[in-house]
């Protein structure tokens, strides 16, 4: 079977000759291929290089690209910096100022509806690098594209602290902001189906439970994920999944009503309890420690890990092998093996 079959297969539920393996895996692989991340980040072709070399060298069974948590954000104009040797650094947040008592939250928003972000910033880079990818690997592996959500891209315009706090003083206010950047995704998801890639992935780190209560998940996000969802689907995209770090237990089954197919499952959430409570109703991916575990681990300690998880999800279809979360740079190339 080919890595692309495997995938399918764990996403329909099917039994294959063994779970496949799909790694989320960015900001790791460029050093092993001696490209710098400034370089890598910054260039269409040498991104999607690094991704076609990375599977070439380790054989996993899909790749996901990323363009990192300021896409939107530089695409609507905000100012970034690109270090050399790490990921683009947000330098502004365009809406810091939306939620002041003198705003009219509608009014600071409005200038930003009227910018065709997948033309600005690094979204045509990234369209570019998909589809090379695409190009190159698609016919035999599963690629993923990622977009952030409506949660994540609002922290990025508002500044995470502004944000949180207007969670609680002002939540008809953060829904409006929320009702922009729900409608920023549809339409870059729109756009980025054109790339080929074969499924989406929406990053939404800030909807943890380790950062927001599930009330706030409940009221103030998980509707629009369902709206966003809906949209991509009517769009065309197959496969749509949700990202959110941390210990997701407490929202779980809200997410599963989200209509998504793929659930990340980081590592604080123990796999057996993630199958228990999804039932086969959805497709799991993770949920080996990217940190302890790939990072600092040892690969004997990575094997016996990934033994210890092949065994708690005996008998579950529908899983995909994968560190929970992104593997960092500086991770040795043996234990990503």
């Amino acid at each position: 079977m080919t890595g692309l079959e495997r995938v399918r297969a764990a996403l329909a539920g099917r039994e294959s000759d063994r779970l496949p393996a799909l790694p989320i895996l960015h900001s790791g692989l460029p050093p092993l291929f001696n490209v710098p991340l400034g370089a890598y980040y910054s260039d269409a072709k040498r991104m999607a290089d690094v991704i076609i070399q990375g599977h070439q060298t380790f054989g996993y069974d899909g790749v996901q690209l990323s363009l990192g948590v300021t896409g939107e954000a530089q695409a609507l104009g905000a100012d970034i910096d690109q270090p050399s040797d790490a990921g683009p650094i947000l330098r502004q947040n365009l809406l810091a100022n939306v939620f002041d008592a003198a705003m009219d939250t509608a009014c600071a928003i409005h200038p930003l509806r009227k910018i065709d972000a997948s033309r600005h910033g690094r979204m045509p880079l990234y369209y570019e690098a998909v589809s090379r990818t695409v190009d190159s690997i698609g016919a035999a592996a599963f690629v993923l594209g990622l977009l952030r959500g409506p949660l994540l891209t609002a922290s990025q315009l508002c500044g995470v602290e502004s944000l949180l706090i207007a969670m609680i003083e002002c939540p008809d206010r953060v829904q409006e902001v929320l009702d922009f950047t729900t409608d920023l995704a549809i339409r870059l998801a729109g756009w980025l189906i054109n790339s080929g890639a074969h499924g989406l992935m929406l990053g939404e780190a800030t909807c943890s439970p380790n950062f927001i209560s599930p009330r706030m998940y409940r009221e103030l996000v998980q509707p629009r994920h369902q709206k966003l969802i809906k949209a991509c689907k009517n769009q065309g995209w197959d496969v749509v999944g949700l990202h959110i770090c941390g210990n997701i237990t407490p929202i779980f089954d809200d997410i599963m009503r989200t209509g998504v197919d793929i659930i990340d499952v980081d590592y604080q959430v123990p796999g057996k309890l993630a199958i228990q409570i999804a039932a086969n109703r959805v497709t799991l991916r993770g949920n080996l420690d990217p940190s302890s575990v790939f990072r600092f681990g040892t690969p004997e300690e990575i094997h016996r890990a990934t033994r210890d998880l092949l065994k708690t999800t005996k008998g579950c279809a529908k899983w995909i092998l994968s560190s929970g979360c992104d593997i960092p740079p500086g991770t040795p190339e043996e234990n990503i093996r």
